[in-house]
């Protein structure tokens, strides 16, 4: 079972990363912020990621969870989106589970948010 489990959370990962080029990493939290699979882009050095540790993961998931008390009110967050110095930083709720992904500053943000908060809504499976 975790063996599966794990396999569609690299494929989904997988995917993910293969839809632009310019997407340099995925990581799939639990609602704990804890890392449950992370994927990165070949040959690519992210340093920023490599820095985080639990309390940068725990504080993504607070950002999700607050604007999820305010789903009643203003419907629910698709997505969440950072500008940082040297990339920008998407985080998508699926579920109990949230999808941290890390581009360059290459990426129109709204049109990459759109489409992927699409392609993680129509995916059922981890």
């Amino acid at each position: 079972m975790v063996i599966t489990r794990t396999i569609k959370l690299d494929q989904f990962s997988k995917s993910i990363l293969d839809t632009d080029r310019n997407i340099r990493s995925v990581a799939i939290l639990d609602k704990t912020g804890k890392l449950l699979h992370s994927v990165t882009h070949r040959g690519t050095v992210q340093p920023s990621l490599e820095k985080w540790n639990d309390i940068h993961y725990i504080e993504c998931t607070f950002d999700i969870s607050m604007g999820a008390k305010l789903d009643d009110l203003y419907g629910p967050i698709r997505y969440h989106h950072s500008d940082k110095d040297d990339f920008i930083m998407f985080s998508f709720p699926h579920r109990k589970n949230i999808i941290i992904i890390t581009c360059t500053k290459k990426i129109s943000p709204i049109a990459f948010a759109t489409k992927t908060a699409q392609m993680i809504n129509n995916f059922k499976e981890f």
